[in-house]
């Protein structure tokens, strides 16, 4: 939830563009082994490995496709603030990370989220969009695409639920890894009193993994 600023600025959210992703080792890897040794290790005992998880999309080479959404609970107008991106970035993500090599020495390669001000490329910022939707909508874009957040600026809350889409069958989704993860999403619904098994579509539980 990002709370209504107009009238208490402090509240304001931070205005930013970003990438969920390390744009330098994923053009320059060769191959996915870091990456799936990475998730393949992943036990979810923690909630940081949720975002572990989000921001290792592995290697251009490989070129899995990762996609990232959100879908707004509430009416999102453009004086709410909300979600941006930088249309068609993954496109020249390549060329991009080429032209910025001081970016590269200030972030390395092993930072995976990577949270770029707007004196760094005051370009990007000129043309992001802001996506306005109504509630129910969701917003999916490619990983690679830079993107972020406006501050609200209205009287209105932003009520909204991110998530990642990857294919179930990949390398690193090993037999334990995915049952840790199963049994760590089952924990998370039974704290929000959700049945895993009679509470869930068979469409939620396959979205889940729990099937």
């Amino acid at each position: 939830m990002f709370r209504p600023a107009r009238m208490h600025q402090d509240r304001s959210t931070m205005i930013n563009l970003h990438l969920d992703m390390n744009p330098w080792s994923y053009i320059e890897d060769q191959d996915n082994s870091t990456q799936i040794k990475i998730l393949s290790s992943l036990k979810y005992t923690f909630d940081s490995h949720w975002i572990t998880e989000n921001n290792e999309p592995g290697c251009a080479t490989i070129g899995e496709l990762n996609v990232q959404g959100l879908v707004n609970l509430a009416d999102n107008l453009e004086e709410d603030g909300g979600f941006w991106l930088v249309p068609g970035f993954h496109k020249y993500l390549p060329q991009w990370t080429q032209e910025h090599g001081s970016l590269r020495a200030r972030y390395g390669k092993h930072q995976r989220f990577i949270l770029l001000d707007r004196a760094d490329i005051p370009e990007l910022y000129s043309v992001a969009c802001h996506i306005s939707t109504r509630a129910g909508s969701a917003i999916l874009w490619d990983q690679r695409t830079l993107h972020g957040s406006r501050a609200n600026s209205s009287l209105r809350p932003r009520y909204a639920q991110f998530f990642k889409m990857f294919p179930r069958q990949h390398p690193a989704m090993t037999p334990e890894r995915e049952q840790y993860r199963s049994q760590a999403i089952r924990r998370k619904l039974q704290n929000e009193n959700i049945n895993s098994e009679t509470d869930l579509t068979p469409l939620g539980k396959n979205l889940f993994g729990l099937i």
